[in-house]
C-alpha cells in the first residue's frame, strides 16, 4: 500500500522494470482514487477513496468548538473513515497453480475489454481448445468464455456507476460489439438491466 496514487504508479513502474508481475506476485494499492491516473496505470491501480465530506464536517465541528471558547475534546488527530476501496487490476490477484490457466487468465484480464475471443486466448497459451477448456473447468470451475464475460461485465458495472457514458459507448469500451447484446447478457447474468443498475449504484 502506497501513501498516494503517484507513489503507486512509481511502484508499478519499478515492478515492471524488475520483472515482478502485478498482481500475481505483488498487489499494489494507492490512496486518493485519482481516476484518470489510476486508469492510465499498467495494470490499472486500485486505490482507497478518501472521504473529503467527512473530513470537512470533522474540521467544522472542531472549529465551532474553538470559536465558542470550548476546549476541543477531540484528539490532535481525528480519524475519518474513507469511502471505500475502488478495486482495479493491480489487486485483482488469483492464485492458480496451473501455469497455462494463470497465463490465460492474465491475457483475458488484459484483453477482454478489447473484444478478445476464446480462440485468441488459446493462441496466447499455445494449447488446444479442448485442453484449455478442461484446465479451466478443473481449476476455476467455469469456461474461458465465462471468464471473458465476467471481466467485461465488471467493466460495464464500473462505467455505469462512475460515468455518464451512453450504453453504446460503454459497450464499445467493454468489448461488446452491440449495446443490445451487452444489455441482454448483463440482465441475464446480473438479474437487472444496465439502466436500473446505474440508478442503484450512482456515485
Amino acid at each position: 500500500m502506497t501513501c498516494n496514487d503517484v507513489r503507486g504508479l512509481h511502484l508499478l513502474d519499478a515492478c515492471a522494470r524488475l520483472g515482478i508481475v502485478v498482481p500475481e506476485q505483488v498487489s499494489v494499492l494507492g490512496v486518493d482514487n485519482d481516476t484518470i491516473l489510476c486508469e492510465l496505470c499498467t495494470p490499472p491501480l486500485s486505490s482507497v477513496e478518501p472521504n473529503p465530506e467527512g473530513i470537512g464536517y470533522a474540521a467544522a465541528e472542531m472549529l465551532e468548538s474553538l470559536m465558542a471558547g470550548r476546549r476541543s475534546p477531540s484528539p490532535a488527530r481525528v480519524p475519518v473513515d474513507p469511502v471505500g476501496v475502488t478495486s482495479r487490476r493491480s489487486t485483482d490477484s488469483l492464485a492458480i497453480e496451473d501455469y497455462i490457466v494463470a497465463s490465460a487468465v492474465r491475457f483475458i484480464r488484459e484483453r477482454a475489454v478489447f473484444g478478445c475471443r476464446v480462440e485468441d486466448v488459446r493462441k496466447s497459451v499455445h494449447v488446444s481448445r479442448s485442453v484449455l477448456e478442461r484446465r479451466f473447468r478443473q481449476h476455476l470451475k467455469h469456461s474461458p468464455m465465462e471468464e471473458i464475460r465476467a471481466v467485461q461485465l465488471n467493466r460495464v458495472k464500473q462505467l455505469l456507476s462512475e460515468t455518464e457514458f451512453t450504453l453504446e459507448r460503454i459497450a464499445e469500451l467493454s468489448g461488446f460489439d452491440h449495446p443490445e447484446y451487452m444489455s441482454v447478457v448483463f440482465k441475464k447474468t446480473c438479474g437487472i438491466t444496465p439502466g436500473n443498475y446505474r440508478k442503484q449504484h450512482r456515485r
